[in-house]
């Protein structure tokens, strides 16, 4: 198995802890409480606005035409086709561009995106990828758990164009590059460098957890 691809099992506590979370699962079978998931998306449309911008820091740093590529058609990607879905949902709740503009980021949702950005600007392109990969990754993953654990009643479930955009191919082709790309950039690195990258991973996933858990409690802060 391949550097990037075992980074998962690095963090498999932590990842299945998200996993198994009352908002994921709730989320799966339809019976998520719609303000929870209201806070949730107005949380994670001010994290995206923030998540594009790694990804224009990451095509600044990139020293090929095809990384400086992928880079700018994932940003498109996360201001189009994701940013379509929660205004779609945002629509259904009434809540306006302006709303959600004007909606105030939660503690941890500052705590996270800054944290990403602070790699993305301090650090290379491996500290970068590696920052925003769980991101893709755990929501790729779980929603393709989600579908086939709720098969049966997901035709009825409000958020199955939710489940359905994660669990989509489209979706994992979009960064399915990112395995590739991160095992070439830590190529020529030493252990101690190695593992610092396997820090950032698992804080990461940590951070996506706690996502998770402040959108299922409405935590604005501790």
């Amino acid at each position: 198995m391949s550097f990037s691809r075992g980074l998962k099992a690095k963090a498999a506590k932590v990842w299945e802890a998200g996993y198994n979370h009352p908002f994921v699962q709730a989320l799966g079978a339809g019976t998520l409480d719609r303000e929870i998931f209201k806070f949730y998306l107005l949380q994670d449309y001010l994290y995206l606005l923030q998540y594009a911008k790694v990804f224009a820091i990451a095509a600044i740093k990139s020293d090929t035409e095809e990384l400086m590529t992928r880079f700018t058609a994932l940003q498109h990607s996360i201001l189009a086709d994701e940013m379509d879905l929660h205004r779609a949902y945002m629509a259904d709740f009434g809540i306006t561009r302006e709303e959600a503009l004007a909606a105030r980021p939660s503690l941890f949702n500052r705590a996270y995106t800054a944290n990403m950005l602070a790699l993305g600007q301090t650090g290379g392109l491996a500290e970068l990828l590696t920052a925003v990969f769980p991101c893709a990754w755990t929501y790729a993953d779980y929603a393709k758990r989600l579908k086939a654990q709720y098969a049966d009643c997901l035709q009825g479930n409000f958020y199955k164009s939710w489940i359905e955009l994660y669990a989509s191919h489209e979706f994992s082709a979009s960064f399915e590059w990112f395995y590739d790309a991160l095992d070439e950039l830590v190529s020529n690195m030493t252990g101690e460098q190695r593992g610092r990258i396997e820090d950032i991973f698992i804080g990461s996933v940590e951070f996506e957890y706690l996502f998770w858990d402040m959108a299922y409690h409405r935590r604005m802060s501790y």
